[in-house]
């Protein structure tokens, strides 16, 4: 029989409380339980930001502070982690303001058994998966009407757009031509053409993020030579900046893609962690030893590439808009908020997903999952 593991923090400013809990998982046979325990609000919090547990166990009373100070300044933060609130008395109010706050469930000290423990636990663990799936689907169906609703426009865009451009641009190169003896109206309409040559490429992203079918051209992708290649274009970039280059790849993987177009997602998420490094660097918290780790693993069908970063990670806020488009952080004239917008729209026509996360103390990891090609 395979045993689970657990890893549980502990909350709690009562040392026999520690203790009691600590001889109750020991009666679990089912699963091993490793209990970290803090016995303050301050090193609970600072546990939950550093470390990944997969169920809190929160004491209410914590000193000057409550369990529901705590809880609401961690879903305030983000953190996913089921939190289960300990009283030492049953408290109808309480109860209800826990369930409100978004704790997982509430127990009174005194009942607690090894098995309403474990089976407390393990139902927390679940829901906890079974929400993050459903915060998933749902920002699939969404992201899809989005597909549907820009493939309409980009397509009327493209239309009307299109040939009134080509039209400019060949005016603007015949006006260049001629004015071979006025170097100010030539640099002018180099500059017009340009801006022409900007607004095309805006269209045609429009154009290629519009696309929903799945890839009929994805093939067998050497991951190797892709990486290679975008290392050869990003390197001298990275350590110019004093960032320091990680890799943890496995050598030989196949996946199902484009190579072209794969090269271009890595390309736009190792550049996304350079200016994320860049943008924490300002703020002169942390200006030095800063890393980017690209990482692979393999699995039975599939294929991870992550990519890590010491930058400043990403805030609540902007988790639900990042594929989309046009969405941006960067300053008016740095970025269209189509790159991880286009990357959405080619890894999913390759039947693959791509997910982000922040990563403790401070950064984020971009991580595409990739089906590997049938033989």
């Amino acid at each position: 029989m395979t045993v689970n593991e657990f890893h549980i923090l502990l909350i709690d400013d009562d040392e026999d409380d520690y203790i009691n809990l600590r001889d109750l998982f020991a009666e679990i046979t089912r699963s091993k339980y490793k209990i970290t325990w803090k016995s303050s609000y301050r090193a609970g919090l600072e546990a939950l930001n550093e470390h990944h547990f997969d169920v809190c166990l929160l004491d209410y009373r914590l000193g000057e502070h409550t369990g529901i100070d705590l809880l609401n300044e961690v879903r305030t933060l983000g953190h996913l982690c089921p939190i289960i609130l300990l009283t030492g008395h049953s408290d109808f109010d309480l109860d209800l303001q826990a369930m409100q706050m978004g704790a997982a469930e509430f127990l009174i000290k005194g009942q607690l058994t090894a098995p309403l423990l474990e089976r407390t636990v393990r139902y927390s663990i679940k829901h906890a998966l079974d929400m993050q799936e459903l915060r998933e689907s749902k920002a699939q169906i969404l992201q899809q009407d989005r597909m549907a609703s820009l493939g309409l426009l980009a397509s009327s865009l493209a239309h009307e757009i299109g040939t009134p451009l080509g039209i400019i641009r060949s005016r603007a190169e015949l006006v260049e031509k001629r004015s071979a003896i006025n170097d100010s109206l030539k640099q002018d309409m180099g500059v017009v053409i340009t801006q022409i040559d900007r607004i095309t490429k805006l269209v045609q992203s429009l154009l290629n993020l519009a696309r929903e079918k799945k890839a009929t051209h994805a093939v067998s992708v050497d991951l190797d030579l892709v990486i290679e290649d975008i290392l050869n274009l990003i390197k001298h970039e990275i350590s110019r900046k004093g960032i320091l280059l990680v890799l943890e790849v496995q050598s030989g993987l196949q996946v199902k893609a484009e190579a072209g177009p794969l090269s271009q997602v890595l390309l736009n998420l190792l550049v996304n962690s350079i200016h994320a490094i860049e943008e924490r660097q300002a703020t002169i918290e942390k200006t030095e030893g800063h890393q980017i780790t690209l990482s692979t693993k393999s699995f039975a069908d599939s294929i991870e590439i992550s990519v890590k970063d010491t930058g400043c990670g990403i805030p609540d806020k902007n988790f639900p808009h990042l594929f989309k488009p046009f969405f941006t952080t960067k300053d008016i004239g740095l970025g269209t908020g189509l790159g991880l917008a286009t990357s959405y729209r080619l890894v999913h026509s390759w039947s693959g997903s791509i997910f982000v996360q922040n990563s403790k103390p401070l950064g984020a990891i971009f991580t595409l999952k990739l089906e590997k090609p049938r033989k």
